[in-house]
């Protein structure tokens, strides 16, 4: 039995103070002793035959003193876990050594989660998924149109619908200390006045100020960014713009027909083409809105429980989002270093504002939805994880780095990786419809339903019984005539 004390911290951690005798350290130091010199060469000896005092006298006490205490460790650390009834999260650490003849060693373990959910069946939030109108089917028409125009230059005045290119140079009125006052210096710019761009740059409503104007015109404005504007190194400044206008272009659309939807989508008729739109943009919206209405129907589940986990879980989750965010600038051709020197952030404050957040939520989000199964008892069914298997080794063979995995990884561990990432993506997928069926109401009906066919299985059952007892009545009341005659 080991000498320890336990003591449980704050931040869902225990800290572990365990006593070794002198005589056990004395043994693990004969043990270090016995494996330096089984690495090392000692003159006279052969390899792990050098006694304690020669390997103490050519490798120093101290050398020796850190070997035994790392055997030690290595030995006793489970036992020490198992003695003190203590389940890890993740590996512990050696947190300090207060002494050392005899050792007295101070151990800090995370805990596993403890989550501890509120009434999340009592949660109402309606699923219903978007519907596509008519006029977004028009939208992505039109914007069809557009890729497919012709621009013929005109001397004259640009009007709503026309393509103007131009050169812009911006100027901050009150730039941050140490920075340029100039943000663009005849930056090349092509912009269609009234089309709605996805990113209305420089500002919303920008285009209105190219109406009027001519090849070889020049305009000068003035505009206050808001203190929410999308652009945050703007919010709140006055920034002044100088256009200098380089040519005019009418844009000339193609007709919309059953040609013009055939030449563009292969598609037989136009009707075809609004159908095909209508399911992507079904497909889209409907994707985005269940990310949105989970997102937020988990939010409200963590809202009404209370989560207890270490800082080891969000330290991890914090790489695994700075690395999948590092593996997507790579895709941009950009490292980390190069974004943060273009959005002015040092990396500390880039982590502690942009990636915790984000690690801290997909965390909490998916300790709450493994709680949710064990308490709803959901199980896999094994065709559903194979189906779930193919699925995910389709994507895998997909992506771009496969043939590098395939390096990295044996066959055997590949298939293993991408089976427990298909079993977790399928939990976790019957765990957000079973809160979807509980928040949206359906799983009350569900239960209703299942009452109703009990209730009908019963009064069929109770027939039954009552027609058996009649049929026995009956047989009885003869069996009594039958002995009075």
């Amino acid at each position: 039995m080991l000498k320890f004390e336990k003591k449980l911290l704050k931040d869902h951690q225990v800290q572990l103070t365990v006593n070794f005798d002198q005589e056990t350290f004395d043994h693990y130091k004969v043990l270090a002793a016995r494996s330096i010199s089984s690495k090392s060469k000692v003159p006279g000896f052969r390899p792990g035959k050098a006694p304690m005092d020669v390997v103490k006298r050519i490798y120093g006490e101290e050398y020796v003193n850190e070997e035994a205490l790392e055997l030690l460790v290595h030995d006793k650390y489970s036992v020490l876990l198992e003695e003190a009834k203590v389940e890890p999260a993740a590996a512990g650490k050696l947190e300090k050594v207060e002494k050392l003849n005899p050792p007295e060693l101070v151990f800090i373990v995370p805990l596993e989660p403890v989550i501890e959910l509120g009434k999340y069946q009592e949660i109402q939030k309606k699923f219903e998924l978007p519907q596509i109108a008519e006029k977004e089917i028009d939208e992505v028409i039109h914007n069809l149109q557009l890729n497919y125009a012709t621009a013929e230059k005109v001397e004259r005045e640009a009007k709503k619908g026309d393509l103007v290119n131009f050169k812009l140079t911006a100027i901050v009125s009150d730039p941050e200390e140490g920075e340029s006052d100039e943000l663009l210096k005849d930056s090349p710019y092509q912009m269609v006045i009234g089309e709605k761009q996805r990113e209305e740059f420089p500002y919303e409503g920008f285009d209105k100020e190219l109406l009027g104007l001519k090849a070889s015109d020049k305009k000068e404005l003035t505009h206050k960014y808001p203190k929410n504007s999308t652009f945050e190194k703007l919010q709140g400044k006055e920034v002044k713009f100088f256009i200098d206008t380089l040519d005019v272009k009418e844009m000339k659309l193609p007709e919309v027909t059953d040609e013009f939807a055939k030449s563009i989508s292969g598609l037989d008729s136009l009707e075809m083409l609004k159908t095909s739109i209508k399911n992507q943009l079904a497909y889209t919206k409907n994707a985005d809105y269940e990310e949105k209405y989970y997102n937020e129907l988990i939010d409200e589940i963590i809202a009404k429980s209370k989560l207890s986990y270490p800082p080891v879980l969000l330290e991890e989750e914090i790489d695994h989002v700075l690395h999948d965010f590092e593996h997507n600038l790579a895709h941009q051709n950009m490292d980390l270093e190069t974004f943060l020197k273009l959005n002015k952030m040092k990396k500390p404050d880039f982590i502690e504002k942009e990636i915790k957040p984000v690690a801290k939520r997909q965390l909490e989000h998916a300790l709450v939805l493994e709680q949710i199964s064990k308490e709803e008892k959901i199980e896999l069914k094994q065709e559903d994880i194979e189906k779930a298997y193919r699925q995910t080794m389709y994507e895998y063979q997909t992506r771009d780095d496969f043939n590098r995995i395939k390096r990295e990884l044996s066959p055997k561990k590949l298939a293993n990786s991408i089976l427990m990432q298909a079993a977790s993506r399928l939990m976790n997928r019957q765990v957000l419809d079973r809160i979807k069926q509980l928040a949206n109401g359906e799983a009350s009906n569900e239960k209703e339903e299942v009452k109703e066919k009990k209730t009908k299985k019963q009064e069929k059952f109770e027939t039954l019984v009552a027609e058996k007892k009649t049929a026995e009545d009956q047989d009885s009341q003869k069996k009594e005539e039958k002995e009075n005659e």
